[in-house]
């Protein structure tokens, strides 16, 4: 099972592949999690993808035999592909759609940094490429949640055959945790709202509509702050300096796993602005910990809204709108099951057997 990110928590996509491999081999199996760091300090940021795809086929041939090889689907080159008898192309976020953003932004971009946009297009055009090929050679095109299943079986028609569709969900350690921060959690204290948004500096996460509600909700709710954590360092260049000067806009760059737990315990409601998105871990966290959200169509959001019908609400708050209530009880048993990463290896258990018995 290979992860193009570091293999840490912190990662999304790293943090769906540990806790999958965990709960398969809770189930029997036997799990390689892999990914290609360390990176030569000498292979440039266009000269990464080729030289991990090349870092994977060593590795399988390595440490195989495999019978299952699970991969993103911009790492199945040719020998990759003929490299076990079951091959998943298996998403963690909307490829195409995560590197169409990039392109639109670097369009917006081009008169200003003509050449850095016209490198970014066109990388981005030869990722696509690689990946619509990893779903051709791959037996299963595994997609993560409704929202990209509906989006392939609707773009990509002959790929149908060989679609399924898994769901991820939080780590059990976290549950744990999130589950104290509910029982704990508390009606705002002062006259404004506590915002939370948590994720990457990228297009697709709706950073340019998050940073519009903030300017636009700034100048009319002046109790209100909004804290942008694990955003690196791009946000800072992006957001207007007095309202970070005036303590109205806090950016934490980055932070742990365990200082996930006093971000949501500190704040009074969640932001999730995505426009394209794969799952959206930071919202699911957000929910469980009785945490309401503000959240557009985008990512689990549709799996989600029948068990936390009064905790996610639609993005934007209107003006008017005051800070809904937390939760406090305990969580469905039936959602527990059914978003656990039992369940979810349980389906790509099934997802597998099926094919080997077809």
């Amino acid at each position: 099972m290979a992860t193009l990110a570091p293999l840490s928590p912190e990662f999304g996509a790293s943090q769906i592949a540990i806790n999958l491999a965990s709960a398969l081999r809770d189930r029997g199996h036997s799990v390689t999690l892999w990914n290609p760091e360390p990176k030569p300090a000498s292979i440039r940021w266009i000269w990464f993808i080729p030289w991990a795809r090349r870092q994977l086929e060593q590795a399988i041939a390595e440490g195989g035999p495999f019978e299952v090889v699970d991969v993103p689907p911009v790492m199945i080159t040719h020998r990759v592909a003929r490299s076990a008898p079951l091959v998943i192309a298996r998403s963690v976020q909307p490829d195409l759609r995560y590197l169409a953003c990039e392109m639109a932004e670097a369009g917006r971009k081009m008169l200003r940094q003509p050449f850095r946009s016209a490198a970014i297009i066109g990388y981005n055009l030869y990722l696509s490429a690689l990946v619509i090929t990893g779903w051709h050679r791959a037996q299963i095109v595994l997609c993560l949640g409704h929202h990209e299943e509906a989006w392939m079986k609707r773009w990509f028609p002959w790929l149908t055959p060989k679609i399924a569709r898994y769901f991820a969900a939080p780590a059990p350690e976290d549950r744990e945790r999130f589950k104290c921060v509910r029982q704990l959690r508390t009606d705002p204290s002062g006259p404004g709202i506590r915002f939370l948004w948590i994720g990457r500096w990228a297009p697709h996460k709706g950073t340019r509509r998050l940073l519009a509600f903030i300017q636009a909700r700034a100048h009319t709710h002046p109790h209100d702050t909004f804290t942008i954590a694990g955003c690196g360092d791009g946000a800072r260049s992006e957001i207007p300096a007095e309202l970070v000067k005036c303590g109205r806009v806090r950016i934490i760059p980055a932070f742990s796993r365990d200082a996930l737990v006093d971000l949501l315990m500190t704040h009074d409601a969640g932001l999730f602005t995505s426009t394209v998105e794969g799952w959206g871990l930071c919202l699911h966290e957000m929910l469980e910990s009785g945490m309401p959200v503000y959240a557009t169509e985008a990512g689990a959001v549709p799996e989600l809204r029948p068990w936390f019908p009064d905790l996610l609400f639609n993005f934007p708050p209107s003006a008017n709108e005051g800070s809904p209530a937390p939760a406090k009880i305990p969580l469905d048993r039936v959602y527990e099951e059914k978003f656990s990463w039992n369940t979810v290896a349980e389906v790509y258990e099934g997802i597998c057997l099926k094919l080997c018995r077809e």
